[in-house]
């Protein structure tokens, strides 16, 4: 990233990215993954080892419309929670009715159990990462400061602070245009642009650096 042939229109297209994100973002709602976003979970007690196969079949054919994700709950293979983006009594009746049927149970008020799981807002994700990300920041300024100094302090941090802030905020446009889920891998992306921005910026320092000392020989 030491030289870029048209950088005007380069941060043009950017610029572009970035305010047609916004306009998606304010006409359409955040993209959510299943799991970030209120929806509810069935936990199923079943007290004997069951084929997820068949759960999966009674879930697609009570829900076919909606989301659904499963996982286990105990390492006994007994229960596990079925996650659906939204469902009525009548489906969750005909839930119970289905499982009841397929595993002899009893009853089913016990051995089945909703609860809603509320939405998880993007300020939640952000926020365990915002002290790491704030102190790394400052040493990889301080750092640039000092180990760039002949080519301006000002210029090379703030060129590296805008390549970062243009970056990440051309991927958060492109993940709103392209209603793409935000979820559990959304901030380690992130947090790997950011670091490959870094990266390239400083790489590009170093070649300016060698530059000037091979120019300063000649001379």
């Amino acid at each position: 990233m030491e030289k870029i042939k048209n950088p005007k229109i380069i941060y043009l297209i950017a610029v572009m990215i970035i305010l047609v994100g916004m306009i998606v973002t304010g006409i359409w709602k955040t993209n959510f993954s299943l799991d970030y976003k209120e929806h509810t979970r069935i936990d199923v007690y079943l007290g004997k080892d069951y084929n997820l196969e068949d759960m999966k079949q009674i879930a697609k054919e009570v829900f076919s419309k909606e989301k659904i994700r499963y996982k286990e709950i105990e390492t006994f293979h007994d229960s596990l929670s079925v996650h659906v983006s939204s469902l009525t009594e009548e489906q969750l009746g005909t839930f119970k009715e289905k499982v009841k049927e397929k595993y002899e149970l009893e009853e089913t008020d016990n051995s089945i159990v909703t609860t809603t799981i509320p939405h998880y807002r993007i300020r939640d994700m952000v926020k365990p990462y915002i002290i790491p990300i704030i102190i790394a920041t400052i040493l990889i300024f301080v750092y640039v400061g000092i180990r760039y100094l002949n080519l301006g302090v000002y210029k090379v941090i703030g060129v590296l602070l805008l390549r970062i802030v243009v970056s990440e905020a051309v991927l958060a446009s492109i993940i709103e245009i392209a209603r793409i889920p935000v979820g559990i891998y959304t901030m380690p992306v992130g947090i790997f642009v950011y670091m490959l921005v870094t990266v390239l910026t400083v790489v590009g320092y170093e070649k300016q650096i060698s530059k000037k000392k091979e120019e300063e020989k000649k001379k």
